[in-house]
């Protein structure tokens, strides 16, 4: 009887720790921004081109194609799997805002 209790125990504990890496994963993590290009986008997301060569897929869409948008990259603390989200962009081109500021 003692035995099953020590393993539910060390279970529950094992988890509560797993529950915390997974809530705490996200949140902490080295956070940087960079410069990245638009390779195509649709309706729902967005393909970037990134500095170091490699490319991602951001849920952001209906971007102009080859513009350029600030991302940031965050580095998961545990899991090490890089998180890209569109941080600024400029949706309008330079003929789109100056017909803007004529009206």
């Amino acid at each position: 009887m003692h035995f099953k209790n020590l393993f539910l125990s060390t279970s529950l504990v094992m988890m509560l720790g797993l529950l915390l890496i997974a809530v705490f994963d996200p949140l902490i993590g080295n956070c940087k921004s960079v410069k990245a290009r638009v390779i195509s986008s649709d309706d729902e997301s967005t393909t970037i081109a990134l500095p170091d060569g490699s490319v991602a897929r951001v849920a952001v869409g209906n971007l102009k194609k080859h513009s350029r948008v600030n991302v940031t990259a965050k580095l998961r603390l545990f899991s090490r799997l890089p998180v890209y989200k569109i941080k600024q962009t400029n949706p309008y081109s330079e003929q789109e805002s100056t017909k803007v500021s004529e009206i």
